[in-house]
């Protein structure tokens, strides 16, 4: 009976270690999930379908190899298209050279002709890299200047260089263009955008982007309350009116927002672009819009994407003020919600089998360096480009964030902490232990 329980034992024992070998399960319990791929990664590296070269630039007996391997290895196991390649620099000169490698551990995706370098062991500056080189062809922004337009290349708040600082991480390209210096949009432009003008432009600048326009040219237009006069001719020219006045949401103060006149949108439309965008947005002083092309004739098809709730209105300009606190709706001059913020143009023209696209927004705040860090804002900015850029399967890969776990303490907190480690701690201790001598000579 032993023989026969030990012999069971032992083909169980012998079956337990097969099934391990050949079972691999874990589990990550960090606050971040730095042990394991985000689903973000996870569903880009899921749409890869071609080669791609990693090749790392690391000594063989360097402290950071180790964690490098096992950071590429999550990768790896995901998808076997990626080819990882670890380079010695020190018996690899010519290479090193080549690459113009910089530092232990540096990285080059490369596919095809796209290439970028990843200096870092972030999950995201590697997820970045892949979809730089993932792209099908070289990407590039064309912003319009010369009318008091929101800069990419400028860190003042309200300027445009976080949202450009992505969009490069990204793989775009971007290029400032001055209409009346150069009086025609580069071909190899994927998109053109303009950021809210705050002049007035010249009837020969107009007909450039509307020739653009008719030739198949996609185009995102950032317009604010105030100032989307200036860009009037070219939204008429697609069939898009602005609606007069200051978007009015109560709903704000859900945000902790006094200011009434911040917009918050959580109702999208059926969309890629909306499935990218995983929470609410927020639009500072926005400006609502409609579609006025109606016509059989037109080949263009518009969907409403940003939408406000039922109880928002649009202030008119006429009777709204900066030092205004009454914002309360006026029946017969404000327009009632719910409102459309944001309008996406879309047709097939003959002959093309491309579809042309056309984002047209009453808000270009959003996408500033003083709101994309707030809710999807950030999100939502970038869908907006690789959708415009015709970049479909990278538009629901969302960015990836983590969570804050750093725990800041006061003075006085550590002063409480250290002092219960080295006196309150030993003199419980000491008291334990005193007790229990105490209890067991009276026994």
């Amino acid at each position: 009976m032993v023989f026969i329980t030990g012999s069971i034992l032992f083909v169980v024992i012998i079956l337990l270690a097969q099934i391990s070998l050949k079972t691999n399960i874990s589990a990550d319990w960090t606050a971040n999930s730095r042990n394991t791929l985000s689903d973000t990664t996870i569903e880009l590296l899921s749409q890869i379908k071609d080669d791609i070269t990693i090749q790392v630039f690391i000594s063989t007996d360097n402290d950071y190899r180790v964690a490098l391997e096992e950071h590429l290895s999550r990768y790896k196991k995901v998808n076997d298209h990626l080819n990882i390649e670890y380079i010695n620099p020190d018996f690899s000169p010519d290479l090193v050279r080549q690459h113009n490698i910089q530092q232990q551990g540096e990285m080059v995706v490369s596919h095809e002709s796209q290439q970028t370098h990843v200096f870092d062991l972030s999950e995201q500056s590697l997820s970045n890299a892949l979809i730089s080189v993932s792209r099908n062809k070289e990407q590039w922004l064309v912003f319009i200047e010369g009318h008091g337009e929101r800069s990419p290349f400028n860190q003042a708040n309200v300027n445009l260089s976080s949202w450009a600082d992505e969009l490069q991480r990204k793989g775009f390209r971007l290029q400032g263009l001055n209409l009346v210096e150069h009086s025609q949009i580069p071909n190899n432009a994927s998109a053109v955008i303009i950021a809210s003008s705050e002049r007035t432009w010249l009837d020969g600048e107009i007909a450039i982007i509307k020739e653009y326009i008719d030739q198949g040219g996609h185009l995102l237009l950032l317009a604010d309350p105030n100032t989307h006069h200036t860009l009037s001719a070219i939204t008429e020219h697609l069939g898009i009116e602005f609606i007069d006045g200051t978007i009015i949401d109560p709903n704000a103060e859900l945000l902790g927002i006094n200011d009434p006149r911040f917009t918050l949108v959580n109702d999208y439309a059926n969309h890629p672009i909306s499935q990218a965008t995983s929470t609410v947005t927020l639009f500072p002083q926005a400006l609502a819009l409609e579609a006025i092309n109606n016509s059989v004739d037109s080949d263009w098809d518009t969907l409403s994407l940003l939408n406000t709730q039922e109880n928002t209105w649009s202030k008119s300009t006429e009777t709204i003020e900066e030092s205004l606190t009454d914002y309360s709706f006026e029946q017969g001059v404000d327009t009632q919600g719910p409102l459309s913020i944001g309008q996406l143009l879309t047709r097939v023209r003959e002959n093309k089998d491309q579809q042309q696209r056309i984002a047209i927004l009453g808000d270009s705040d959003f996408v500033s360096n003083s709101y994309i860090g707030n809710a999807a804002n950030l999100e939502l900015g970038v869908a907006l480009i690789n959708w415009l850029a015709g970049d479909d399967e990278l538009i629901v890969i969302p960015v990836k964030t983590t969570f804050d776990n750093r725990l800041d303490l006061s003075s006085t907190q550590s002063l409480i902490i250290g002092l219960g480690f080295l006196l309150v701690l030993p003199f419980l201790l000491l008291l334990m232990g005193f007790i229990i001598w105490r209890k067991r000579r009276h026994r």
